[in-house]
């Protein structure tokens, strides 16, 4: 019976949050996790481990400020795209 009580109460405290309380705990927990992944792409450049062309380079970028662009146009306008990367 403690365990169904225990298992309630975090719902009860999700349905308590506003808007913003949830906005900001997602946003704190997922922009870190962005960043660390972007921390990830950039380990990439290191020339003793891994070979790369120009062209390739800026493919990442590219795809990298595609992507800020899109997310910072679905802040102040609500649009949406679609996201892929391959490179060529």
């Amino acid at each position: 019976m403690t365990k169904a009580k225990n298992e309630q109460k975090p719902a009860a405290k999700n349905e308590a949050k506003s808007k913003k309380d949830k906005f900001i705990e997602l946003a704190e927990t997922r922009v870190p996790k962005a960043l660390k992944q972007i921390g990830m792409v950039a380990n990439l450049s290191d020339k003793e481990k891994y070979e790369y062309t120009d062209k390739q380079i800026k493919q990442i970028y590219e795809a990298l400020k595609e992507s800020l662009d899109r997310m910072k146009a679905r802040f102040e306008n609500g649009e949406e795209k679609e996201e892929s990367f391959k490179l060529s």
